[in-house]
């Protein structure tokens, strides 16, 4: 009867526009955490504005951009768009029904420059395990449910996972491309594995940029540490971090450079906060 009542009210167009592409909005999606997000798309028509447009400053025509944990496409649709056909973006969702939309969104708008793969990234190629979080469609995490969990706030959680593939981003790109221009990373806790997997990645694009979802909670649920994390970022890599501000629980209204692992842990109102950081070299 809900999805019923939900297709016969359902206020918003089959396809939308969002930040210059076309969107699929699923009247029939019988799912009410995805009906969730795409109802979120549709009335909003941006997702975490700041970040939004530090992309698009980022970002350059011809560039190639990888987006690991694409989720229904928003980010990997605004690169296809600023990249242009001479640009490459390469997508990875490992969870089935946020790919499907992720596909589809590509095709939609004929981003023939752009691959989606429903694989995750990690720090090897093989098989693992994901967790299918019930009340949010962006907290899918692998390898353990604990971070579900931990950020339920209160709601059930039951524990359901899928087998999946793995790569490291070393060897999926070695044969695909010779540069990458940006990365934008939201992996829900498994930073540290992406990390590992994509070190020559990261070594031989000196100019390579990133937009990194920062999830201490999460990471720390993956049985990695959070600081590890930043320090490996900073000292073994050479990049400046920046705060992106307001998105999230950044307390800051600026986009502020972290000098320090600590900085970059003060910056949040509560320990289950997380954060987006710009990474560059200078």
């Amino acid at each position: 009867m809900f999805n019923f009542f939900h297709r016969a009210f359902w206020p918003y167009q089959k396809i939308i526009e969002v930040q210059g592409s076309k969107m699929f909005m699923n009247p029939n999606e019988n799912s009410y955490n995805m009906r969730r997000t795409l109802e979120d798309y549709a009335s909003n028509l941006v997702h975490e504005k700041a970040t939004t447009d530090l992309f698009k400053k980022t970002v350059k025509n011809g560039d190639v951009v990888v987006d690991l944990g694409a989720n229904i496409g928003y980010f990997s649709l605004l690169a296809s768009r600023l990249t242009g056909s001479q640009g490459k973006v390469f997508s990875f969702e490992p969870e089935p029904k946020n790919y499907n939309y992720l596909k589809k969104n590509i095709e939609l708008n004929n981003y023939n420059h752009a691959q989606p793969f429903q694989k995750a990234v990690s720090d090897k190629n093989g098989t693992t395990k994901l967790f299918i979080c019930d009340y949010d469609t962006g907290h899918h995490t692998i390898n353990k449910q604990d971070g579900i969990q931990a950020y339920s706030r209160g709601r059930i959680v039951k524990e359901r996972s899928i087998d999946i593939e793995t790569v490291a981003l070393d060897n999926f790109l070695k044969e695909r491309t010779n540069r990458v221009d940006v990365i934008k990373m939201d992996v829900e806790g498994a930073e540290m594995l992406a990390l590992s997997g994509m070190d020559r990645v990261l070594k031989d694009n000196k100019d390579i940029k990133m937009i990194v979802e920062f999830f201490p909670l999460l990471i720390e649920k993956m049985g990695s540490d959070p600081k590890e994390f930043i320090r490996r970022l900073i000292q073994d890599y050479g990049f400046s971090i920046y705060i992106i501000p307001e998105d999230y629980a950044a307390l800051t209204s600026d986009m502020k450079k972290l000098n320090s692992i600590q900085d970059v842990m003060s910056y949040r109102k509560n320990e289950e906060d997380h954060i987006n950081l710009f990474l560059q070299r200078e």
